[in-house]
């Protein structure tokens, strides 16, 4: 599994791939839906625009799962993410969190999301606004955070002064 820096992703970049991410998913079912509509009432037979139907409906699923769970288990990032070189981690080593992570933070996002009526959609997408490590409600209760993969860690602190020894000024008579 990739390792990331800890370095939070800020709220634009996060609001930007979750955009892309339900565009991704919810753009080539709307349209096969339209145009399933637009064959009925052509009078296409009914093995056509059932055919879109299905297709719409298996894209929905497929590609919803795919992008969430298995896509964003492995390599940390969704299509959104990646897109905005984000990657979802554990906030704790910087991996990245695993299939089984991924589907409970869908699982759970969706059990709160039937429970509250949808509150809970509207207070987890705000919270990363007002967090200081920009984490979504899920993120931390699930201990994951979204990290910006383009940023490199600073180089690690020295003291520039460990590089000289007492006497080492090259001919300085003061030394």
């Amino acid at each position: 599994m990739p390792t990331f820096p800890l370095a939070p992703a800020d709220y634009s970049s996060r609001a930007g791939a979750y955009i892309v991410d339900v565009l991704f998913v919810v753009i080539p079912p709307t349209a096969a839906f339209f145009l399933a509509l637009l064959l009925v009432f052509a009078g296409v037979p009914l093995s056509l625009w059932t055919l879109f139907l299905v297709f719409g409906i298996g894209w929905l699923l497929v590609a919803g799962l795919w992008n969430d769970i298995i896509r964003q288990g492995t390599t940390g990032a969704t299509f959104g993410k990646s897109r905005q070189s984000l990657a979802l981690v554990r906030s704790t080593t910087g991996e990245s969190v695993g299939v089984g992570l991924a589907a409970l933070r869908v699982l759970t996002f969706w059990v709160f999301n039937v429970l509250t009526g949808g509150l809970f959609l509207i207070a987890d997408l705000l919270t990363p606004a007002f967090n200081g490590r920009n984490q979504r409600l899920l993120d931390m209760l699930l201990n994951t955070l979204v990290v910006d993969t383009r940023r490199i860690p600073a180089p690690p602190q020295t003291d520039p002064l460990d590089h000289f020894e007492i006497g080492d000024a090259n001919g300085d008579p003061l030394a």
